[in-house]
């Protein structure tokens, strides 16, 4: 593991299978990945099956500032194009919301993420939040996550999208080295000492579910800015926070910059392994749990009087680690990888499940909204999945969470999962990547957790092993897959 993540990254997309013991990279999040051209109506013409709940994600493809190596669907902001956009939007939410389907339904959970949701001016935040409430049936205990940079967020709208019903704010703040956000492209106005007053900002204001985003193997990161990184962090008012792996992608500005030399290398992979363990380490020895392998919560006393249910992670020191088992910190992530719930997806981009189809929303912005502008429903790839692919997508997604119950698998699928994944559950038994008991299986500390690609992976269905993750930054990728 001493390759540089430039080495392990660049060219992955002719690498994003690895076979143990090499360890896959490609971050495991939408299943199937066998996927073709939907036609009009698909998803939506003939109801499975009734459904009372649902979750949705919600796509603003705009940054005030692009960071060097984003990968994600999104163009520069500018005014009339974000004003056309969000009239597609709007016209997108209201189909839906007409649509037999969703009448009786309730959702328990959304996200708007992107790009950068809070590019939006503070008008049109107020005008997207009413359009929401005013369509959709939301629980009492709605639980609305919007992602923000420290440099797209000021107090007044912060107060608008509280008002609007937004109890968790997901800060992108990668690191609190200034010399670290130039390397990323953050140099104008994202800084320690703004990332800082932002958070005090929205605790100020009432924000009582704040979570930030770290980035590992950042170009000319040391070991003890990482250390200090983490101690800031331990010292912060957040409830959550998630750690990335810096991504190179080929031909990306990122990439020509290392190239040259205008940046200082990445960290090896060495490093940023240790990094991780380290981090890991410090978080769940102080209280924190663990959600995801890189998602994490705390500290746990926090989370108990909402209900959440915890569950012990062994390790050789013997120490109290725990992960959370429940749905309390991150609704959108239990109802749609453990549960397998549908998630309305809106807006370009945007990938979501409903009806028993995975589906990809046009991701060309132009495109988007010549479509959802005239009423139609905006997917143009998916795949509809079948009750035995529903078994294979509770693994590959719900193992993310780090554990799956045995009863819940009976309980959506009527059996138990060693009688359906058998000789693949030996098979990871084997190589200590995870543990089967009468309750649960889970994925071990910290191999498995190193692994958790592989092993999520290892439950893909023959027609879907080998097939990279589905793109929603171009269709490209898809017409070359499918043709």
């Amino acid at each position: 593991m001493s390759e540089s993540i430039l080495q392990r990254n660049i060219g992955s997309q002719f690498t994003y299978w690895k076979e143990y013991p090499e360890r896959d990279i490609e971050f495991v999040r939408w299943y199937p990945c066998k996927i073709e051209k939907l036609g009009p109506g698909t998803v939506l013409d003939a109801p499975q099956s009734k459904i009372d709940n649902c979750v949705l994600y919600l796509h603003i493809p705009f940054c005030t500032v692009i960071c060097t190596s984003c990968p994600y669907n999104k163009v520069p902001t500018r005014n009339d194009l974000m004003e056309q956009y969000l009239k597609a939007l709007r016209r997108e939410i209201e189909s839906y919301a007409r649509n037999p389907y969703f009448q009786g339904v309730t959702f328990t959970a959304g996200a708007f993420g992107g790009g950068t949701p809070t590019a939006l001016r503070t008008d049109q935040m107020r005008e997207l939040l009413s359009w929401l409430r005013g369509s959709f049936n939301l629980a009492k205990d709605f639980q609305l996550t919007v992602e923000s940079t420290p440099n797209d967020i000021d107090e007044q709208k912060a107060e608008v999208m509280l008002e609007g019903g937004v109890d968790r704010i997901s800060l992108g703040v990668q690191s609190f080295h200034d010399h670290l956000l130039r390397h990323l492209g953050r140099a104008r106005t994202h800084t320690r000492e703004r990332a800082l007053s932002v958070i005090e900002m929205l605790r100020r204001i009432g924000y009582q579910n704040l979570g930030i985003d770290y980035m590992m193997g950042i170009p000319g990161q040391t070991w003890e800015q990482w250390e200090e990184d983490t101690r800031i962090l331990l010292q912060l008012p957040v409830t959550s926070f998630s750690i990335y792996n810096y991504l190179v992608l080929p031909g990306s500005e990122a990439y020509f910059r290392l190239q040259s030399g205008a940046i200082p290398p990445c960290p090896n992979g060495e490093l940023v392994d240790a990094m991780y363990t380290y981090f890991v380490a410090q978080v769940l020895s102080n209280d924190y749990v663990a959600v995801t392998h890189n998602a994490f919560g705390g500290p746990g006393r926090e989370w108990v009087d909402r209900g959440a249910r915890f569950f012990p992670i062994p390790n050789t020191e013997g120490k109290p680690y725990r992960g959370m088992e429940s749905a309390g910190l991150l609704k959108q992530l239990y109802h749609s990888w453990y549960e397998g719930g549908d998630t309305l997806a809106l807006g370009s981009g945007a990938c979501g499940f409903l009806n028993s189809y995975m589906y990809l929303n046009e991701p060309k912005i132009p495109q988007y909204m010549e479509i959802a502008g005239d009423g139609r429903f905006p997917y143009t790839w998916g795949a509809y999945v079948s009750p035995e692919e529903r078994m294979h997508r509770s693994l590959a997604l719900g193992l993310k969470l780090l554990r799956y119950r045995r009863d819940d698998f009976r309980r959506l699928h009527g059996v138990d999962l060693y009688e359906v994944f058998g000789d693949t559950i030996d098979d990871l038994l084997e190589k200590e990547l995870v543990t089967l008991d009468d309750a649960a299986l889970q994925v071990t500390f910290p191999k498995g957790w190193h692994y958790i690609d592989n092993i999520c992976k290892a439950f893909y269905s023959e027609e879907n092993r080998l097939l990279p993750q589905p793109s929603t930054v171009s269709t490209e990728i898809l017409r070359w897959q499918v043709a």
